[in-house]
């Protein structure tokens, strides 16, 4: 998408801008339903009321009961309530499995979990990005407390089979938990499908504010409050509501809901830039022999570092990501493409390329023309496939 200092954003799997409408809500929002939720007088009321009619909607995106909603202050606290909330009602089962690329929010709990006495086990993936179900099966038991397992992955775009993944946890009574963050508002909800007891949302993913995010609970589900003092969003998590943050949310989600079929129509300019990326560049595309998300290409460039390919395509008006985490300036092994078994030297070629709803087929045109001179750039006088 274009935005209005024209630069080409592409990075819409790390964070969206916030849509018209939204900005709108939230400023009306801000004057009108300042009120406490939580006081009994005019204001307050109308807060409420505003913060019920947002819930209404997140609800609508997430296939849930709006009483199944609790708003959080990002999709980071409703995935750590729901692991600490499945960790508190364990008993006996003192087991946790969580996917070999989960989302940091959920993999990096295992410290925690492993020093209140549990044993976390990594659910290997396949070379294509998805979790193992058979290892998983063989994995689960009776004395295992949590599965966790995200409905689409963050970087590769390909969709988790968290239909079978919710089936096989019901079969053997364990709490299943779904960080939902990057598939809601993309492809359709798996709150039906695969049934998780909880399952995470973030509204800046949905065009929306960040600050606001949301944790479904099925209901009958125990929810042990990380954050306690006031009794909020039904006793499960305390802290007075951020009612603007909360109304703008629903209008995402709103947006969100009406956009699945336009979101859809992302798969074939997706797929037509890979057809170039792989016959100029050779590209290697992962994760792209399995069901993916229609915005998300994550793909290597043989040979060329994708850190520098990305602050390249910096220079010249157009954001991507690496696949890589980047510290101090330097690339590092991709957990996740590790995971998928993808050898070192690809891992840091690696740059995400996702796409928005406004995203079309010029500005697709415009990134390949773009990544030509960056490469350009990069590779200096270096003989390197594509150039010009």
């Amino acid at each position: 998408m274009k935005l209005s200092s024209g630069r080409l954003y592409l990075d819409c799997n790390a964070t969206t801008p916030l849509a018209g409408p939204v900005a709108e809500v939230l400023a009306r929002a801000q004057e009108q339903a300042f009120g406490n939720a939580s006081s009994t007088y005019l204001e307050g009321r109308e807060a409420r009321v505003a913060l019920e009619d947002a819930r209404g909607h997140v609800a609508a995106l997430m296939g849930c009961r709006s009483d199944e909603v609790i708003f959080t202050g990002s999709a980071t606290e409703a995935n750590h309530l729901a692991v600490t909330s499945a960790a508190r009602a364990a008993g006996h089962r003192r087991r946790v499995l969580i996917s070999a690329i989960e989302h940091p929010a959920v993999y990096d709990q295992r410290e925690a979990l492993e020093g209140a006495g549990f044993k976390v086990e990594e659910i290997p993936v396949t070379p294509a990005g998805t979790v193992d179900l058979g290892r998983l099966e063989g994995l689960l038991a009776e004395d295992v407390a949590l599965v966790c397992v995200m409905a689409a992955h963050n970087e590769t775009g390909v969709l988790q089979p968290v239909d079978e993944v919710g089936r096989l946890c019901e079969r053997h009574g364990a709490w299943f938990h779904c960080d939902a963050v990057q598939a809601l508002g993309k492809v359709s909800s798996p709150w039906d499908s695969a049934r998780p007891r909880t399952m995470a949302a973030a509204a800046h993913k949905l065009y929306g504010p960040k600050g606001a995010g949301a944790l479904a609970v099925r209901r009958g589900t125990v929810i042990s409050p990380v954050l306690v003092g006031g009794g909020q969003e039904g006793g499960r998590r305390s802290s007075t509501e951020a009612v603007p943050l909360a109304a703008a949310f629903g209008k995402a989600c709103e947006l969100a809901l009406q956009s699945l079929g336009a979101m859809a129509g992302k798969a074939p300019l997706r797929d037509g830039m890979e057809d170039v990326l792989a016959g100029r560049w050779g590209a290697f595309i992962h994760g792209g022999s399995a069901p993916r998300l229609p915005n998300t290409s994550f793909f290597s460039l043989p040979g060329v570092p994708g850190l520098q390919v990305a602050q390249a395509l910096d220079e010249l008006g157009v954001a991507v990501s690496t696949g890589s985490a980047c510290h101090a300036g330097q690339a590092v092994e991709s957990r996740v493409l590790g995971r998928m078994g993808v050898p070192g030297e690809l891992q840091g070629c690696a740059l995400r390329v996702s796409l928005g709803r406004d995203t079309t087929s010029g500005h697709v045109e415009a990134f390949c023309s773009a990544l030509a001179q960056a490469l350009e750039k990069v590779a200096g006088n270096a003989d390197y496939p594509g150039k010009a």
